[in-house]
C-alpha cells in the first residue's frame, strides 16, 4: 500500500483515532508496511500530510451535502436541508477524537486554517442563506438576526459537543441533533411553521 490515495486513507483514519500529534510518522510507515522514505516521496512534512488528510476528509464531507442538496432540492423546506448538515456533522464528529482537532489548532496551522475555512464555508454559504430562505418563506420569524443564530449556535457544534467531556459517550446523534440544533432553530419559528407536519420529520 503505497499510492497517495491509500496512504491518506489510512493515515486519516490513524490521525481521528489517536490524534494527529500522537500518531507518527514512523509508526504510519511501520503500520503500512513501507519505508519512511517511501512516505516522504509523497509527503514534504507531516504537517503537509496532515493537511491533505484533513482535505480528504473534508472534501468527502463536501460532497454528501452538494449531492443531498441536488437529488433533495427542498425549496420549500430549507430547514431540512439545514438539519441534514447537521446531523452528517455529528456523524463525522463522533468518529473523530477530540484531540485530533484540538491539536489541528496547536501543531498543524495549516491543517487548522483549512478546517477553519471549512466549517465558515458550510456556515456561511449555505447555512445562512438557508435560513434567510426559510425567513422569507415564513418559516423563521422577521425579526430573527439569522447571521446572529449562527454565530451564536451553527458556527459552534463541535465546541458544545467536545465541551468539557466527549458527549458522544453519553449520548446519542439524535439526542445531540435535537438539543444542540433543532431546539436552538424551534426557538426562532413562527407559530405557523411550527404547528406544521414537515417540523415532526426532523427528528426522524
Amino acid at each position: 500500500m503505497d499510492s497517495k490515495s491509500d496512504i491518506l486513507a489510512y493515515a486519516l483514519k490513524n490521525f481521528t483515532k489517536f490524534g494527529s500529534k500522537r500518531f507518527s510518522m514512523d509508526e504510519l510507515a511501520h503500520s503500512l508496511g513501507i519505508s519512511k522514505k517511501t512516505l516522504y516521496k509523497h509527503f514534504d512534512s507531516k504537517e503537509e500530510l496532515v493537511t491533505e488528510s484533513l482535505h480528504f476528509l473534508l472534501g468527502k464531507i463536501q460532497n454528501d451535502v452538494d449531492t443531498y442538496m441536488v437529488e433533495n432540492p427542498n425549496e420549500k423546506e430549507p430547514l431540512s436541508t439545514i438539519i441534514y448538515i447537521y446531523k452528517l456533522g455529528l456523524m463525522t464528529l463522533q468518529e473523530i477524537n477530540p484531540s485530533f482537532l484540538f491539536g489541528l489548532s496547536k501543531y498543524y496551522p495549516k491543517a487548522f486554517k483549512l478546517y477553519s475555512d471549512f466549517k465558515n464555508g458550510i456556515v456561511w454559504n449555505t447555512v445562512c442563506p438557508l435560513l434567510q430562505k426559510a425567513q422569507n418563506l415564513g418559516q423563521v420569524r422577521k425579526g430573527v438576526n439569522v447571521e446572529l443564530v449562527c454565530l451564536l449556535f451553527l458556527s459552534r457544534m463541535e465546541d458544545t459537543v467536545y465541551s468539557k467531556a466527549n458527549l458522544f459517550d453519553e449520548y446519542s446523534i439524535q439526542e445531540l441533533l435535537e438539543h444542540v440544533i433543532i431546539n436552538n432553530l424551534r426557538g426562532i419559528l413562527t407559530l405557523e411553521y411550527l404547528q406544521t407536519a414537515a417540523l415532526q420529520e426532523w427528528c426522524k
